[in-house]
């Protein structure tokens, strides 16, 4: 049974938001006027509009080091960037993130990966989230972020996961001391439709600032039958509480829901072995099969300056994501002239996972040998909980089906098939981690980074009848070292052991166990125009031992089989990102990398061994206010089963963008420009096809 919708009252939060702008401008009388004009024109000039600027970004560490000064490739992804492009989910804006892959392999199930694997390492803020699994469900909003950080490899220094994709960290929107507010409203192809408001300001000076962003987005799609919607609110308190002592409060929540929701994707062969081929908008699921998630986020923050050169900081975090849908997944290899040979399992499933997270460190600087050296030491507790269950329809356990399958014309059957024994999961999972890190520096060009995080991870419970009992323990140590042989010019290198818990099981149903191994990259950093971009070549590598990779499906459980393999990684990367001319910003990736096995034979390859990105925006001079761009994405062939199932190609955005006035902003946005027709990821043996041709206008109101 379907649980009633949970909406959030948009235009109510809206109205209530301004509400708090208005007073918060009344209060505000410490701008000088002459100051607030200079600001304006600056805004009005496109002067402040940058990708990524170096000087203001900082990576996912709790060390202060700029994108420059970090032993790792980092991508940034700007708020400014984000609007150009139009990127209002994480999905689409991680397509944007060099040497990022976005495997969907359904429409709301997507794994995102770096360097060849999953990323499963995800910070808020710069506070680590447990990942388990390398798959997220539902469609997460961007519009209460700010940017979005990735730090490229196994990042022990600063997660608990430490595995040699990537990191990536959500840098939240915070209240400002001016009053602002905007209201923004899109509509486009496939009957999109979006509205966003965002107002931030001072209440009581500096002692209560606060900010509210909502959105809401509802339309149908490329695919038949499919329709989505997904409404979004985010409100947060800070302010001072001494002239030491600083606080934070927050809390946001993301439900998705999705109507004619696909559960697995389209089938790659024909019985025959050929390369299957059918129309973009072919779905295989009916009309009743959806999908809810809800995602909410509570964060406490408290920060306290013991001196000029060291602070406290305690952060607790709460986060319940909630599922619920109903699917009807099909398998198997049709005929290639009757289209039968499929069967079809229909079920419900609903699931709920709490994750509470506490984060205590200090951290600060201390003067020897002539230089400043930073310290951080800390201790991050976690507590995850997952309950489950699958209720099977007995009507339909792999039935073979028509050839008609792709009508979606299946009614909904009864669900009454359950067993709680077996068909149902109650896992909990605490990790706790110590860790210290810090960055000594020899002299002015010289530096060293070191670090250790001693890891203990216990987890008990059952998983469709799998005893999910097992523990673990392990330091991770971390180096870095970085020489700046010239003003302007960095090299550099580091060091990371791999270390992920798996919740995977084998053949026995036993847990899989933790995947161990090492991670290097080397490389140089070069800032260009005056350092207002930065330009990075990496080398990177990675050995990984016991790597859990899809074997089959249990039939009895429905538990996906994995065993434990060996793979080797190697490749390079070249990043370019800032404003490399006046007016002119870029953030531009090219990304190489090979998987082998232990007997040396390519591995992983439905994920693409080769990809170019590039994002570019473009004040243009003789127009006031006008600005233009353009997004590509490129990657190479992949494959599955050692047979092609999608070559190489180009997905090419565009976007136009023209101030009419302080207030008033319009855009237009097209993607896929050349309608290209191309497979998602067919990681599961089956795969979509992407999106074709659409396009997006929005009218911006800011204040």
């Amino acid at each position: 049974m379907r649980l009633p919708k949970k909406g959030i009252l948009v235009p109510s939060l809206v109205a209530i938001a301004v509400s708090i702008a208005i007073n918060a401008k009344a209060e505000e009388q410490e701008s000088d006027t002459a100051q607030d004009q200079i600001d304006v024109e600056l805004n009005t000039l496109g002067s402040l509009y940058v990708y990524g600027e170096p000087e203001e970004i900082k990576s996912a560490t709790k060390l202060n080091l700029s994108v420059y000064e970090t032993p790792q490739t980092v991508s940034v992804i700007s708020e400014d960037q984000m609007e150009d492009l139009a990127l209002t989910d994480v999905a689409s804006l991680l397509h944007y993130a060099p040497g990022v892959t976005v495997e969907n392999v359904e429409p709301n199930r997507t794994y995102y990966t770096a360097r060849g694997f999953d990323i499963v390492n995800f910070q808020y803020d710069g506070v680590g989230v447990p990942f388990s699994y390398g798959l997220t469900q539902g469609q997460e909003d961007t519009a209460i972020y700010e940017q979005v950080e990735v730090v490229k490899g196994a990042t022990g220094l600063i997660t608990s996961l430490a595995n040699p994709s990537a990191t990536i960290n959500y840098v939240r929107k915070r209240p400002t001391k001016e009053a602002q507010a905007s209201v923004e409203a899109s509509a486009g192809s496939w009957n999109q439709r979006r509205v966003e408001g965002d107002v931030s300001g001072s209440i009581v000076g500096d002692k209560l600032k606060g900010r509210i962003v909502v959105a809401k987005e509802e339309g149908d799609s490329y695919l038949d039958r499919y329709s989505k919607e997904r409404e979004v609110f985010y409100g947060i308190l800070s302010g001072d509480i001494t002239d030491s002592t600083r606080y934070a409060i927050g809390h946001s929540i993301n439900d998705s829901h999705a109507d004619g929701n696909p559960s697995g994707a389209l089938p790659l062969f024909y019985s025959d072995g050929s390369l299957t081929s059918y129309s973009r908008s072919t779905n295989t699921a009916p009309d009743w099969a959806y999908q809810d998630v809800t995602q909410t986020r509570t964060f406490l923050e408290l920060e306290h300056d013991l001196s000029s050169n060291w602070m406290v900081k305690a952060i607790y975090t709460r986060d319940v994501q909630e599922k619920e849908w109903e699917s009807f997944y099909t398998t198997g290899n049709p005929d290639p002239n009757t289209g039968t040979g499929l069967t079809a399992e229909a079920s419900y499933y609903e699931a709920k996972e709490t994750e509470q997270i506490i984060d205590l460190f200090v951290t600060g600087s201390l003067s020897a040998w002539g230089q400043d050296h930073e310290l951080v030491a800390g201790v991050n507790m976690a507590d995850i909980e997952l309950t489950g269950r699958t209720v099977y329809a007995s009507a339909w356990r792999y039935n073979s089906i028509g050839s008609d399958w792709a009508d979606g014309n299946v009614s909904r059957p009864d669900f009454d098939a359950y067993d709680a024994s077996s068909q149902s999961t109650d896992i909990n999972q605490t990790q706790d981690s110590y860790y210290v890190s810090t960055r000594i520096k020899a002299n002015d060009d010289l530096a060293v980074l070191l670090g250790a995080r001693a890891i203990d991870i216990e987890q008990s419970g059952i998983n469709y009848g799998s005893n999910q009992d097992a523990s673990a323990n392990e330091v991770v140590p971390y180096i870095g070292v970085t020489y700046e042989a010239m003003v302007g010019t960095l090299l550099y290198g580091s060091y990371s052991k791999v270390f992920k818990a798996q919740t995977w099981v084998d053949d026995s149903l036993n847990p899989l166990g933790p995947v161990e191994g090492d991670s290097y990259e080397f490389g140089l950093k070069q800032e260009l125009y005056d350092g207002r971009a930065v330009l990075t070549l990496a080398r990177f590598g990675s050995e990984q031992d016991n790597f859990g990779e899809y074997v089959t499906r249990d039939a009895t459980s429905g538990l996906n089989i994995y065993k434990g393999v060996t793979y080797k990684s190697e490749g390079y990367e070249v990043e370019l990102s800032g404003e490399v001319l006046e007016g002119l910003n870029v953030s531009a990736g090219y990304t190489t990398v090979r998987i082998e096995d232990k007997d040396g034979k390519k591995a992983r390859t439905y994920i693409p061994t080769e990809q170019f990105s590039l994002a570019l925006a473009y004040h243009l001079p003789q127009i006031e206010g006008l600005r233009l761009g353009t997004g590509v994405n490129w990657q190479n062939e992949i494959y599955y089963s050692g047979k092609e199932v999608q070559g190489s190609y180009a997905l090419v955005d565009m976007f136009a963008q023209y101030n009419i006035d302080q207030n008033w902003n319009l855009a237009l946005n097209i993607k896929n420009v050349g309608d290209e027709k191309y497979r998602e990821s067919p990681q599961w043996g089956q795969s979509y096809y992407g999106p074709g041709r659409s396009v997006l206008g929005t009218v911006t109101w800011t204040y």
